[in-house]
């Protein structure tokens, strides 16, 4: 009977519906659905959004081809009753000439640029006191003395005119430190006062490729007098006619924007060339002419690469860079002939009259600083130097909205930064 009992239980047991199954599959999956987005999420809020924001500073973006180091220098901080704004030279120019190199290099996706920057900043021991903003800028300080004491120059004339002569004597001889840059493969060394509009990527190919990239980079540059790109170009620069007499056989290097292979043998050699101070009245070599900043950049460079290293350098457009808008020829003649070119040629471009879309980098000499609220007067460059000030403005606005603002109070009309005619009614930034 048990046996039997035993064998009706087994037979009356009730089997599971497949229903049963599908059910317990479907409240499984369920469950490991909602766990798959639980992880998901939290997935997403710890390792994807981090990267996203890294993302906004530029983790992605291709790799530079190489870093350029742009550099300034700091002779001084000035009289404290100078009319020029010492302060918003400093700090506004330094501050300005920085977004610009930034606006034109890859980390403005836009600019089309392949080249980062580095910025740099080599400050006389006397100007120490006056070089805070440059730190707080985002540049690297040096601190650097004159690489040469001028007791130890050996040629009378130099030695003793030099210390008074152009805007801060011996001490611009700083600016050479740009050649001991040695871990860049270009140093771009600009004045205070200028401003890049668009990349020098054609100049930095050059200076650098060998390949194709050169040669195509070869003919897009810009040339004075169709002069031909030597194979191995150390240094690029436009030359200050203004500052000579028409015809004159050299013609001075404008130092306010030079590009340079760094040399620790070209610094050594420069030193070498003041110690020995072969300069009389005839300028260097006694036969380098004789013009403002002779003593300093513009003569040293000119002789340095025009009678030492020839073929090594290259005569940039000088209406393409270093735009200056200053007139190719002498003073009119008063019987209304055309003067001559002070370059010494037939004809010559005149950089008062350019279109801006075509420069590439600009430099505030004949038309003012920016910061002194002041606007030429001279009818031929009136209204191209109104345009130049209107890109320095535009590109410290934009410093401004991105990178300093406050509260979202920084987007003033242009002409709010100058309140007046002079440097007192300028409006500095608040950084």
């Amino acid at each position: 009977m048990v046996r039997i009992a035993t064998g009706l239980s087994r037979q009356k047991r009730p089997m599971a519906k497949p229903c049963c199954y599908v059910r317990f599959l479907l409240i499984i999956a369920s469950l490991a659905f909602v766990l798959m987005l639980s992880l998901s999420h939290r997935i997403y809020t710890r390792e994807i959004e981090p990267l996203l924001l890294h993302h906004q500073y530029n983790i992605y973006q291709p790799q530079p081809k190489a870093t350029i180091a742009y550099a300034v220098s700091l002779t001084g901080c000035g009289a404290k009753d100078e009319a020029v704004n010492k302060a918003a030279a400093l700090t506004d120019g330094a501050a300005v000439l920085k977004h610009s190199i930034h606006l034109s290099s890859i980390q403005n996706p836009e600019s089309g640029s392949k080249y980062d920057y580095k910025m740099y900043a080599f400050v006389h021991p006397e100007a120490i006191h006056c070089s805070g903003p440059f730190t707080k800028l985002g540049y690297e300080v040096l601190i650097r003395d004159t690489p040469v004491n001028i007791t130890e120059i050996r040629g009378d004339f130099l030695r003793e005119r030099l210390p008074k002569s152009g805007c801060c004597g011996e001490k611009e001889f700083i600016k050479l430190y740009a050649y001991t840059l040695l871990d860049y493969p270009v140093v771009v060394h600009l004045d205070l006062d200028t401003l890049i509009l668009r990349p020098l990527d054609n100049l930095f190919d050059v200076m650098i490729d060998d390949s194709d990239a050169s040669s195509l980079a070869r003919n897009k540059i810009p040339v004075m007098h169709d002069a031909e790109i030597p194979k191995k170009v150390d240094a690029m620069f436009t030359r200050d006619y203004n500052s000579i007499n028409a015809g004159d056989k050299h013609a001075g290097v404008q130092g306010g924007f030079l590009v340079i292979r760094p040399s620790q043998e070209a610094f050594d050699e420069y030193v070498q060339i003041i110690l020995e101070g072969n300069f009389n009245g005839g300028g260097w070599g006694g036969q380098y002419g004789f013009y403002w900043g002779v003593f300093q950049i513009q003569g040293l460079c000119a002789y340095f690469y025009d009678h030492f290293h020839p073929e090594t350098s290259l005569e940039l457009n000088r209406c393409v860079y270093n735009l200056m808008a200053d007139s190719p020829r002498e003073e009119p003649k008063t019987d209304g002939s055309q003067s001559r070119c002070l370059d010494g040629k037939d004809g010559c471009e005149d950089c008062q009259k350019v279109d801006l879309a075509t420069a590439k980098t600009i430099h505030f000499t004949l038309c003012r600083k920016p910061w002194m609220c002041h606007s030429s007067t001279k009818t031929n460059r009136k209204e191209l130097c109104k345009k130049l000030h209107h890109e320095w403005f535009r590109v410290r606005k934009d410093f401004e909205l991105t990178e300093r603002a406050k509260n979202g109070n920084t987007s003033r009309d242009l002409k709010d930064f100058c309140r007046g005619d002079g440097p007192q009614f300028y409006v500095p930034m608040e950084l």
